[in-house]
């Protein structure tokens, strides 16, 4: 009577005998693993060798008296592995039986999607926490920018403050041509930084969209460097801070426009900062396989904690209250200088000058 309804079940019926050998199996095995019979296979050979040993634990265990339930591989006829799920009962006495009846459910595809349901947990809680990064890092883009405004604000109110007075004392002045001369300096100074400022805005945004490309040309670094000195002597004269400039070798190019602006940040930097009649040097050399530019300066340097930072976007480094000569930074200018290197295939580092101070170094390869 119980082979008869095992004949119908389903699930693969499986009777075995004290040693663990088939004696007798369901119809259905031809279907779930796709054999007519194994009759005279030992359940464990049948079994994956992984789960072997707890299956012949199983048999065991129903011959103690004992219950068994237990989730285990199965070889398909295709040689995949099948999961079922296994309940064991002891009918040794069934003379019907005379063994340990084995009821083993497919569990397969239920195993399929419990793990798939699990890499679903996990995939969410990992979005979940790339999404709560993802949040705090806009926050702190937010405060960066808006910190950048202020401090744009700031910077942009210095020129226009020197532009509205010189403009002021240019109608006081207007007598006295060495004022009048003096004040139209004050006024394209001013400009020129407001001019510069927007230019590395908008050149920051182009970098930001894949757009900033450097323009080559051939450049001559002797005449280059006399070009950005004689910008920059208003600037260095009111510091009363010289420039000197050495140029080794010859070959270099480069985009005129993008490295000008990129030299006058730095020595603006390098002046701000150096003391007063000090001397900021401005090197370069073309290599074999690079060209490098320095700029070097006798100021406070820069903490070694601060040495990337100073060149990230949206980044503005206070000044130390305690520190009377830290280094401030607005996050463009500096920004700018890395993003026109990178425009040439290059880097640009800053680092600390055997005896004080800073220099920057800017490499990129020579074509």
């Amino acid at each position: 009577m119980t082979k008869n309804l095992a004949r119908y079940s389903i699930d693969l019926m499986t009777i075995v005998d004290a040693t663990g050998v088939v004696r007798w199996i369901s119809p259905s095995s031809s279907e779930l693993l796709g054999v007519p019979s194994l009759e005279g296979t030992s359940i464990a050979a049948l079994a994956h060798p992984d789960d072997a040993a707890e299956v012949a634990d199983a048999v065991a265990c129903v011959l103690r008296g004992e219950d068994a339930r237990l989730t285990h591989r199965v070889r398909h006829a295709d040689g995949s592995w099948r999961m079922f799920e296994t309940v064991a009962k002891n009918l040794v006495e069934d003379p019907e039986v005379g063994g340990v009846l084995l009821q083993s459910r497919d569990v397969t595809h239920a195993a399929q999607l419990e793990a798939m349901l699990g890499e679903s947990r996990e995939a969410a809680y990992d979005l979940a926490g790339v999404r709560e990064t993802l949040i705090e890092r806009l926050r702190e883009l937010d405060q960066s920018k808006a910190q950048l405004s202020a401090a744009l604000v700031h910077d942009l109110k210095t020129p226009l403050t020197v532009i509205m007075l010189s403009s002021r004392y240019v109608a006081e002045d207007r007598h006295n041509p060495e004022a009048l001369l003096e004040h139209a300096s004050f006024i394209e100074r001013a400009a020129d930084a407001m001019h510069r400022m927007v230019l590395d805005l908008l050149d920051v945004g182009k970098s930001e969209d894949g757009q900033l490309q450097a323009k080559l040309a051939p450049l001559d670094l002797a005449s280059f460097f006399a070009e950005t000195a004689d910008r920059a002597r208003p600037l260095l004269a009111d510091r009363n801070q010289e420039l000197r400039c050495e140029v080794v070798g010859s070959g270099a190019q480069g985009d005129a426009d993008l490295l000008g602006r990129t030299l006058q940040n730095l020595l603006d930097n390098c002046s701000k900062y150096a003391p007063p009649d000090s001397q900021i040097v401005l090197r370069g050399e073309c290599r074999e396989t690079e060209i490098e530019i320095t700029v070097a300066d006798r100021g406070p340097g820069v903490p070694d904690e601060l040495k990337q930072k100073i060149f990230e976007l949206y980044t503005r480094i206070d000044r130390d209250p305690n520190t009377r000569n830290s280094r401030t930074s607005r996050g463009v200018g500096l920004a700018f200088c890395k993003l026109a290197l990178a425009s040439h295939g290059g880097e640009i580092c800053v680092e600390d000058h055997p005896g004080g101070g800073s220099i920057f170094r800017c490499r990129w390869p020579r074509r």
